[in-house]
């Protein structure tokens, strides 16, 4: 899957590290800016909250792929929610 980015989310990477606060206002305005090194992207550059959010989905997703895995092993003993609560007093 190849991404697409507007010209005005690219910078090069030489006026990143001159520029870094206006890049990192860019980012806040536009959600993201992209990293170029000798006309090819190098990087991204997100917001915290942006990426933070990325990196909590990723591991809902990890975890419903790992719930999935289990349910298809299928080993045969379940142990209900209520003999839980009911075991641990919960």
């Amino acid at each position: 899957m190849e991404t697409s980015y507007r010209r005005d989310e690219i910078v090069s990477s030489s006026t990143a590290s001159k520029q870094l606060g206006e890049v990192l206002k860019a980012v806040k305005k536009k959600g993201r800016m992209v990293l170029s090194r000798n006309n090819r992207l190098e990087a991204v550059i997100l917001p915290i909250d942006e990426y933070e959010g990325m990196v909590e989905d990723l591991e809902h997703l990890l975890t419903a792929l790992e719930i999935q895995d289990r349910k298809a092993q299928d080993r045969g003993k379940r142990i209900s929610w209520e003999s839980l609560k009911a075991k641990y007093g919960l």
